[in-house]
């Protein structure tokens, strides 16, 4: 765990992830400081059919994931994980939920709702966005370095990651985890509370 003392039971949670330079394979450095991986802008249909940017989650903590609906191993052990997640975070409206589907031709908006609706998500906190098939790729590959790519001749015929991304207010990766295990995501509910503390003390 990334967490930095400061006196009794107080921590700050210093990860912070460079962005990588695909031809030199060297962090990215601008006017001598480095440049660390932002989420880029993006614009997708939520489950109840409402337009979702990324100032949508101003002022908020989020947690990411690329699933399928279809999906029948992997995607329900993450949504599983997620809905802890909801749950630890239910009453704070600072923390939201956001899941991006990788397969939008059979995952429309009605598709969506019905999948949130088995995981009793509620849409003012947890999101399931569908959109361009392009456009959630590169989000993916080039925002939050995570894999999402058609496989064909596989079934499915997409290959997706079973990550979870944490992401602050300033659209900043701070922690990457896996979705389908339980002692990791116990670790990035504990980095989502000292992420909000540190927010709280920043406010004093």
């Amino acid at each position: 765990m990334f967490l930095k003392g400061f006196g009794t039971n107080h921590y700050s949670l210093q990860t912070y992830y460079p962005e990588i330079d695909s031809t030199t394979e060297l962090p990215v450095v601008k006017s001598g400081d480095t440049v660390f991986q932002k989420i880029p802008d993006f614009r997708f249909v939520s489950q109840e059919g409402k337009t979702v940017t990324q100032a949508t989650l101003n002022n908020n903590v989020y947690v990411a994931n690329f699933f399928f609906a279809s999906c029948q191993d992997v995607c329900k052990k993450m949504s599983a994980q997620m809905v802890r997640v909801n749950e630890a975070f239910r009453n704070n409206p600072q923390v939201k939920l956001v899941s991006y589907t990788v397969d939008p031709e059979r995952d429309s908006v009605a598709v969506l709702k019905r999948y949130a609706e088995m995981y009793q998500a509620d849409a003012a906190k947890w999101l399931f966005l569908t959109g361009s098939k392009k456009e959630l790729y590169t989000l993916a590959q080039n925002g939050y370095k995570v894999a999402a790519m058609q496989a064909p001749g596989s079934v499915p015929d997409f290959i997706h990651s079973e990550k979870l991304i944490l992401v602050d207010k300033g659209k900043h990766v701070r922690g990457i985890y896996d979705g389908t295990n339980s002692q990791d995501v116990d670790r990035l509910i504990t980095e989502i509370t000292v992420l909000l503390h540190s927010y709280q003390q920043n406010e004093k």
